[in-house]
């Protein structure tokens, strides 16, 4: 049972390597498009705040998780506080994409500021 378990950790380690290998391929080949990722879609203006705090908060806690697991050699259990600002950083960013909408769409003082038609 000893020799089974060896196996399949082996070949797990071996397709997850291949999968990483294949994705870093492809980012750096242009196969996978990642242009306009953090662009802030709604009021074309550049980067997104909500979009980049988002995907740093998401890959600082992958990155815990998977060292913790080469720790570890197991799947262990992520901390409460891991799970709490993960989902807090996803609802500011839902948020702020729910707030730009509404904004542009009944012409909100934020929309208005942003087109450049407030004066002041």
């Amino acid at each position: 049972m000893e020799t089974l378990s060896t196996i399949v950790r082996y070949e797990a380690l071996f397709l997850l390597t291949g999968l990483a290998l294949i994705l870093i391929y492809r980012l750096f080949t242009g196969q996978i498009n990642t242009k306009g990722l953090l662009d802030d879609k709604i009021h074309k203006r550049g980067i997104s705040p909500s979009r980049l705090q988002a995907l740093i908060v998401t890959m600082l806690i992958a990155i815990y998780y998977v060292v913790k697991v080469m720790e570890t050699q197991k799947l262990p259990n992520i901390p409460s506080e891991y799970l709490w600002a993960l989902g807090g950083s996803h609802s500011f960013y839902l948020g702020a994409k729910v707030y730009g909408l509404l904004a542009s769409k009944f012409e909100l003082a934020a929309a208005r500021m942003l087109k450049g038609s407030v004066k002041q």
